[in-house]
Order: structure tokens, then C-alpha cells, then sequence
């Protein structure tokens, strides 16, 4: 027995011996790899880029702010298909990676071929392949639209891991069967302000435990599928009451006060091997000080996360002993671009520690070459003076090429690097089916776990029915659902921009039998209850309490659930929850209600 056991020490010992020099091999190759590339190839490696609006505007596109101003349709349109500037962009540019939105995904047959030529202009010019990412949380943040999946919120009301689990596996997925091999997901920020304009119904909880658990298990979800997750926003996005898409958000927590709530779920998918991190462009000046000049202006800015090698380095990397690859949130979001120019953040960024740069620069018109152009010789040029960290620059493709080696796009045959197929997994349309229902099934789960001073689903549907709806086009949706159901005896209300409830509302509200109040309550509303999502609840509520109707109303709230204080239980009110503003969500509103 004792000889047994030696030989089976000495096995494992061997066996780990050998998997750790192969591992030291592979390193050793990817590093050579790497210094064989050239400048160039290296920033060209780091660029995450996007080509999610196109125009033929001899004028391009930076005369406007290409945060925001590109989804102004007048100006631009979609993009699904490869052209002469995009082809020439990722192949001449040597673009490592490209992150795709919705606009890219609208037809299916057509995004399929878009990613497969994408990936074919970088082999075309001898580069490898492409890492592609989109941002499927789930809910309202979805690109690929075949089958929705629920809000992380909606998830962890379910009080099941194994339902996030089921939902990163069906976003992962999904993912695949379009070649999409990252997910920028999952939202790991908890849920710690009621004024964030941003996170809301994306973080799972505001408890820090259960974001953290939560979490977790939708990364292994994703993993299942052969899909690479990521943690974002790090540092924690959770406690802002500032879209960062539209100033530069500022967080005052102590560090000892981020390391027992923001740092928590980080800290759980670190431990699990995420491969993935996703800065925030927040401020937090309790974590770092360190004030960098602003490239637009003359003034010295307290370094947001994405640029500030304290966070990125001595905290996630040191502290936190992550070992994976970082990436930036967009870098044309207006905390970063209204103050520095591309060149600049991007080689912020790489010095502090990050190694994808997710938009550094925007090709929406094929004048954007010339733009694109001077960002690489100004990099280049920041690289030959020394402002761009050589040592940083190389780690950071070496952290790429790692991650596509994790993604299955790449193997190492001795010293040499190998690209592979495109990785595809086709789902069958029984598949799409299943994890549909699996998707449904949660999502009405959690607006039944949310139910208060109701059982549902209610047995309703020969009363009249007033429904009060933030949108026409939800009202019309619901209009077909409940007429799916054969509930046709309905009067459909919509408020948006309304305030206060009208005689005609006061009328529906006593002549039905069931009051609906779809909510749509926002940050900012929190914050402000005079704007329209905040004042028309209230204003109905009050109305429905003095006309002795408290009983008969069911408040459903589709976005934040910090509503359901109008919705009182004390008054009589039911309420419940669906965590998801989206068409599925109404759809799944109207199932959790009455089937």
C-alpha cells in the first residue's frame, strides 16, 4: 500500500512538473511572439474597435461628438456588412478585436457574414484571429436578439445561482452561434445607489454576497457554453448617481468601505479564474489621488479608473492578485473623450495597466481612415519619446494573445503561434426553443418571487381592466398579449411625459375592476421625483387611493423597483416586478400575470 501511494505522489508530482513546463513553454512563445511584432501590429492588437454606424458623408463624422451623436439616424445608419474603408481598417491596421452592438445583429444571415468577413480581413493581412465581443447581459443590455434572457436583478430575485448559471449558459450560447466569442458580462457592480442612472436592474443585488454568488455563477454559465466572461466595472460602477456615457462620474467610498462591498464580487470571480475585467471611467478619489492633465482643457484631473495605474495595478493586479487581462469601457463615452483626445486616453490607459482599449478611435466613413492614421503615428510617436511605456505596451499583448489562446483562437505548436478556425457553435432551432422557455421560465419566476399582497398569476380576466403604460408601443404590445389571452375588456392608458392624472384616468380607474400601473421608474427619477417616470405613478396611486381602489391595483414595476413605496401594502396596493423594460419583458409581464 505504502509503495501505492508513492507511486501515485510521484505521478501527480510529475504530472504537475509537466503541465507547469509546458505552461512556462507556451509563455516562452507567446512572449517571443510578441517581440516580433511590430509597433504598429502591438497597438493594433489592443484596438477594440466598433463599426456600428456607417455614413457616406464626405465630411465623416468628427464634426460631432462620436459618443453619442452616431445613433442620431439622420446622420448615420446601421452597419452589417463589410466595406472597402472596414475591410482596409482591419487588415492594414492589424485590429486584434471587435466589439459588436445591435445595430451590426438585425439580421442574422447578414451579421453571421459580417463577423466571418470581419475575421477574414485579419488573416488576410497575416494577422490572427479575432477576438469578438458584445455586451449580452440580459434584459435591457442585449445585441444578439434571437431569445432574451432576464435582468441579472431579475435573476438573483429567483434566490437560484443555478438560474444565473442557465442564463450565462443560454447568452453564451447564443453568442457562439453567431461567433461571437466574449461577453462582456457579468455586470458585477452592486446595486448600493437607487440614483444610478446606469447599473440599476443590471447588477444582480445590492447585496454584496449575493452579486458576488450571483455573479459567479453566470461566468461559469458563459464558460459552459466555450464562451469568455467579464467582470466589469471595476472598481464598482454601483454607487454613482452620474452616467459615465455623459460626464465623468465621482465615488467618495473609503477603501475600507469598497473593499467590503464594491470589491466583493470582483474578488469572488478572481478566485474563480475570470479572464476578463472591465474598467470603469469613474473617479474614486479615497482608492487614488493622483490628478492627470486633461489633453482638452488645462485642467488636472483626478485620474478616472481606466487611467489610473493605482486601481489597475497595485489594487486589481497587487491587492487583488488578478492575473487575466483588462479591459476598457469605451473610450468615446464623454467621461473619457470630453477630456482627452484618442491618442491620449489610449496611452493613458496602457500605462495604467489596461490591455484592451474598447473604441479608441471611431471608423464610421471611409474620411476616418485619415483619422485613424494620425491616432497610430501619434501613438507611435508617444511610443519613440517614451510616454508610452514599452514594458506596458508588450504586456499588454501578451495578455491579448493569452486571452486568445483562451478563446480557442490560437495554438502553440512549439514556438509557433497557430490560428485556428473561427469558433462557431450553430444552435438548432429546437435549442433556441429550449433556451427560450428556460429564459421565460426564470423571468416569471422572479416577478412571482417579487409578488406582494398578490398570488400570481390572478384570475382576472372577466373584469374590466384599466392599465396605465409608460409607452404607446408596450401599451400596444400588451394589447396583444392580454388579447392572446383573451382579455380584450381592457382601457390602455399611456402617460409618458404626463405628470398628473387626468379626468379621463380618474374615470378608468373607477369604472375597472383591475388597475395595472406599469412603471418605469429611472435613476434620475429617483433622484428628481418630479420627471414624469417618478410624478404619474405617484399622482395614479393617489388617485386610486382616494377613489378606494388600492385593493383592486397591482403596481408592476419594469425597471427599478424602488416604486413599490407608492405601491404601499399598508394602502391595500399589490405589487410585483419584472426587471426588464424591453418588449420580452412586457411580453413575460403579461404571462406572469394571468397564465
Amino acid at each position: 500500500m505504502k509503495k501505492l501511494f508513492a507511486a501515485i505522489v510521484a505521478i501527480t508530482i510529475f504530472a504537475s512538473a509537466f503541465a507547469q513546463d509546458k505552461a512556462a513553454q507556451e509563455k516562452a512563445a507567446l512572449h517571443e511572439y510578441v517581440q516580433s511584432m511590430t509597433t504598429r501590429q502591438k497597438i493594433g492588437a489592443l484596438c477594440v474597435m466598433n463599426f456600428r454606424f456607417w455614413t457616406d458623408s464626405p465630411m465623416g463624422h468628427q464634426n460631432y461628438k462620436p459618443a453619442l451623436a452616431a445613433e442620431n439616424p439622420k446622420l448615420f445608419t446601421p452597419q452589417n456588412t463589410i466595406n472597402s474603408t472596414i475591410y482596409k481598417t482591419i487588415r492594414d491596421y492589424n485590429i486584434g478585436s471587435v466589439i459588436l452592438f445591435g445595430e451590426n445583429m438585425t439580421d442574422a444571415a447578414l451579421a453571421k457574414k459580417f463577423i466571418r468577413d470581419l475575421n477574414s480581413a485579419a488573416l488576410d493581412g497575416g494577422n490572427l484571429p479575432l477576438l469578438f465581443f458584445a455586451d449580452q447581459e440580459g434584459g435591457n443590455v442585449a445585441r444578439v436578439y434571437d431569445y432574451s434572457t432576464p435582468s441579472a436583478m431579475a435573476i438573483a430575485k429567483t434566490q437560484e445561482p443555478q438560474n444565473a448559471y442557465l442564463c450565462g449558459r443560454a447568452n453564451g450560447q447564443l453568442l457562439l452561434d453567431y461567433g461571437i466569442n466574449v461577453d462582456l458580462a457579468p455586470d458585477c457592480d452592486v446595486a448600493s445607489n437607487p440614483q444610478n442612472p446606469v447599473i440599476g436592474i443590471r447588477s444582480f443585488s445590492g447585496d454584496p454576497k449575493a452579486a458576488a454568488e450571483f455573479s459567479e455563477a453566470f461566468s461559469q454559465g458563459l464558460m459552459a457554453a466555450g464562451v469568455l466572461p467579464c467582470a466589469k466595472h471595476f472598481p464598482g460602477h454601483g454607487d454613482t448617481s452620474v452616467d459615465s456615457h455623459l460626464d465623468l462620474p465621482v465615488i467618495y467610498s473609503s477603501l475600507q468601505k469598497w473593499k467590503s462591498r464594491e470589491a466583493v464580487p470582483f474578488k469572488a470571480n478572481i478566485k474563480n479564474d475570470i479572464p476578463l475585467i472591465m474598467t470603469a471611467h469613474i473617479q474614486c478619489p479615497r482608492l487614488d489621488k493622483t490628478k492627470i492633465q486633461s489633453g482638452k482643457s488645462a485642467k488636472k484631473i483626478v485620474a478616472p479608473a481606466t487611467l489610473s495605474k493605482k486601481i489597475l495595478t497595485k489594487i486589481l493586479r497587487g491587492s487583488l492578485g488578478y492575473k487575466g487581462a483588462v479591459i476598457t469601457d469605451a473610450m468615446d463615452m464623454r467621461a473619457i473623450y470630453d477630456n482627452w483626445t484618442p491618442d491620449q486616453s489610449f496611452v493613458l490607459a496602457v500605462n495604467a495597466g489596461c490591455d484592451l482599449i474598447i473604441n479608441p478611435i471611431n471608423v464610421y466613413s471611409k474620411k476616418d481612415l485619415e483619422f485613424l492614421e494620425d491616432f497610430f503615428a501619434k501613438v507611435e510617436q508617444d511610443l519613440q519619446n517614451g510616454t508610452l511605456d514599452k514594458k506596458a505596451l508588450d504586456a499588454a499583448a501578451l495578455r491579448v494573445l493569452e486571452l486568445k489562446k483562451k478563446a480557442g483562437l490560437i495554438q502553440i505548436q512549439g514556438k509557433k503561434i497557430i490560428s485556428l478556425a473561427q469558433k462557431v457553435a450553430p444552435m438548432s432551432k429546437e435549442q433556441k426553443q429550449e433556451a427560450a422557455q428556460t429564459c421565460a421560465n426564470i423571468q416569471i419566476q422572479a416577478a412571482r418571487a417579487s409578488a406582494q399582497n398578490v398570488s400570481l398569476p390572478i384570475k382576472a380576466r372577466s373584469k374590466k381592466i384599466a392599465a396605465f403604460v409608460p409607452f404607446q408601443e408596450k401599451a400596444e404590445l400588451l394589447q396583444k398579449s392580454f388579447a392572446a389571452r383573451g382579455i380584450t375588456n381592457v382601457d390602455f392608458v399611456c402617460y409618458e411625459e404626463k405628470k398628473s392624472a387626468t379626468a379621463s384616468d380618474i374615470a378608468k380607474i373607477k369604472g375597472a375592476g383591475l388597475i395595472l400601473v406599469f412603471t418605469h421608474l429611472t435613476g434620475n427619477a429617483v433622484k428628481d421625483k418630479r420627471l414624469w417616470q417618478a410624478a404619474y405613478p405617484a399622482a395614479i396611486a393617489k388617485e386610486i387611493k382616494k377613489a378606494g381602489r388600492a385593493k383592486n391595483t397591482i403596481g408592476v414595476s419594469m425597471n427599478l423597483p424602488y416604486d413599490k413605496e407608492i405601491f404601499s401594502q399598508k394602502d391595500g396596493f399589490a405589487w410585483t416586478a419584472l426587471y426588464n423594460y424591453t418588449q420580452s419583458g412586457y411580453s413575460r409581464a403579461a404571462q406572469a400575470l394571468f397564465d
